[in-house]
């Protein structure tokens, strides 16, 4: 955290203050030699950003014979076949940065969910996310077994990028799915398709999703809870995984 100096109003007065801001730096991939995006992103983490990133984005498709080295701004992988470079196109938002490549979607399967994970998982994040709760200018991504036990959590300036990573721990640390994954963002269409290309059954969300999102969610049968409050949520295209009693 950068810590910066404020002015507070309050009750009709100015009064001076530092406080926490989140980090905000570019990282460069680069891809069999050759400059492939440039993200705006919070450090930490790079080669599971990275990984994460390109495989969501169709690029890469496992790690058998991939190579991959963090250097200062940037990470460069290497690849064993040279990856076909599609049409470029930029997210609006949440530092999604310019991919390039076909999303990885195939229908889920059917798993059985307690219908309290939602509510567990997003306490958890809320607990975890220390980043948010000093700045409130960031976002929290987390990956959890279908039990829901925490396997790995990270925060971004951009939303993207957290869920990114996720893909990226499974990806270097062997975590097959299904998953669970839980957000701080918004669930708009690309990170919904994100998330089942992790093969996550269910994605819970601190806030909304839009309609492509939650149209997408019931093609593929993900199961997608919103507004995620202690006391409840919304429940979109749960593919029946959240209303049915979970079998001992």
């Amino acid at each position: 955290m950068v810590r910066g100096s404020m002015w507070r109003y309050e009750r009709g007065c100015f009064t001076e203050e530092a406080f926490p801001l989140p980090e905000e730096a570019r990282l460069l991939l680069v891809v069999n030699g050759e400059p492939w995006t440039s993200l705006s992103y919070t450090p930490g983490d790079e080669a599971y950003l990275a990984l994460g990133h390109l495989y969501l984005s169709g690029v890469l498709p496992g790690l058998e014979g991939v190579k991959v080295r963090v250097a200062e701004g940037m990470v460069l992988v290497d690849l064993p076949q040279a990856p076909k470079r599609g049409l470029g196109v930029r997210d609006s938002g949440c530092a999604a940065g310019l991919r390039y490549g076909e999303p990885r979607l195939a229908p889920l399967p059917r798993v059985p969910l307690d219908p309290k994970l939602p509510i567990t998982l997003l306490a958890e994040l809320r607990a975890r996310t220390q980043g948010y709760a000093r700045t409130r200018g960031i976002h929290g991504a987390a990956l959890f077994d279908r039990e829901g036990r925490l396997l790995y959590l990270n925060e971004d300036i951009g939303r993207h990028n957290a869920v990114d990573r996720l893909a990226g721990f499974m990806l270097a640390e062997g975590v097959a799915p299904p998953v669970l994954v839980a957000s701080t963002g918004r669930v708009s269409l690309e990170m919904a398709a994100k998330v089942v290309g992790m093969g996550a059954v269910l994605l819970a969300s601190r806030t909304g999703a839009t309609a492509p999102a939650v149209a997408l969610a019931n093609e593929y049968g993900l199961a997608l809870a919103t507004y995620v409050r202690p006391t409840g949520y919304r429940l979109y295209a749960p593919g029946g995984m959240l209303l049915e009693e979970k079998a001992p």
